[in-house]
């Protein structure tokens, strides 16, 4: 090979120089192309389960995905024992929403329904099997509460990304071939431990109350629940002031899978929402609202949270005003400190004045 020398004489290069170079070059694209793959795997661009939390693969995994895969996850079915015990999907373990919920007391009481603490509430997931390495696959009956997505809200608090839902259910497993079996699996506990709650997936009740006339609030209930009915012991009916109302269902189709991102992403512009927007999601007891936030989450309203002590504890709190019918109405304003006669001000607060709207 010829090439031009430094002082513009033709030079001649070895044929073993041109050997060596050209097995550097090709050493750089190899070492080049793995850098690229482990930055994919790491950013969960070529992860067979987990990508983010956009995108619908980022929350579902399909019945096909899940008979190829079924040994390599963690599998919970979050549907009621007596159906579980009828059948289900083979090696999933069984846990109903009130499994990491605290039942203890009356509803409308603070704390009654919530999650448990992290202590509690990381041997109870430990207990399932699940060590927060392992892949999880939740499923539940379509047409429910959704249980099986307020479990998946409920490990990504956690810290356990790798949770997924199956989609269609167990419906669409038998639908899909799938076998099923009515024997039990016996969980083998496993150590897990949660460090402390990820952010920005719950608020809490005083959080709220503060914060109010600052996001957009969303109820996940039925229009019948969302204008005052009381079905599930509540305190009083009607909703949180300034809520619309959006019910967690009607982002499925009718076949009972999810509409797709951008159909979502449409459906809920219609209602004002924007994916900048600050979102707090409630039911009675924060399940629906579980789901519908990681719904919200991945169609890219990532500032979605669920107050997961929902509708039951601020109706029981008759310092908290509730709105009946179905016009949203809007949250009282705030405590002001009123000026003492210095100039400045009394170091007390007045009490709320009326919205206007109708109370109860």
């Amino acid at each position: 090979m010829v090439f031009a020398g430094p002082s513009g004489y033709n030079c001649y290069a070895p044929e073993g120089l041109l050997n060596i170079r050209e097995r550097m070059m090709n050493l750089q694209r190899k070492t080049l192309l793995v850098c690229l793959v482990c930055a994919a795997a790491f950013f969960g661009i070529l992860s067979p389960l987990y990508a983010g939390e956009t995108g619908k693969d980022s929350l579902y995994v399909s019945p096909e995905w899940l008979k190829e895969n079924r040994d390599k996850v963690v599998l919970i079915d979050a549907r009621p024992k007596s159906l579980y015990d009828k059948g289900h999907i083979p090696g999933a373990v069984n846990a109903e929403w009130t499994y990491f919920a605290n039942m203890k007391g009356q509803p409308g009481t603070p704390g009654w329904g919530d999650i448990y603490p992290r202590e509690t509430l990381a041997k109870r997931i430990g207990a399932l099997g699940v060590n927060g390495k392992k892949p999880v696959v939740v499923y539940c009956d379509p047409g429910g509460w959704g249980q099986d997505g307020w479990i998946v809200w409920i490990l990504r608090l956690s810290g356990i990304t790798d949770a997924r839902m199956l989609e269609g259910g167990f419906s669409a497993w038998r639908a899909a071939g799938g076998e099923v079996s009515t024997t039990p699996k016996k969980p083998k506990a496993v150590a897990f431990s949660i460090q402390s709650f990820q952010g920005g997936y719950n608020v809490t009740t005083p959080w709220l109350r503060e914060k109010l006339d600052e996001v957009v609030v969303i109820d996940a209930r039925t229009p019948f629940e969302y204008q005052g009915a009381r079905i599930f012991q509540e305190k009083r009916g009607g909703h949180i002031p300034g809520a619309i109302n959006i019910p967690f269902d009607s982002v499925f189709l009718e076949d009972q899978t999810l509409k797709e991102p951008e159909e979502l992403r449409k459906f809920f512009g219609r209602y004002g929402l924007s994916v900048n927007d600050e979102i707090i999601v409630y039911d009675t007891a924060g399940v629906r609202s579980a789901y519908l936030v990681m719904v919200l989450r991945m169609a890219g309203f990532e500032k979605a949270r669920n107050y997961d002590s929902a509708f039951q504890e601020w109706a029981g709190n008759m310092e908290l005003n509730v709105i009946e019918g179905d016009k949203p109405g809007k949250p009282a304003p705030k405590a002001v400190e009123p000026p003492d006669d210095t100039g400045g001000t009394s170091g007390g607060k007045t009490a709320p004045e009326s919205s206007g709207e109708s109370t109860s």
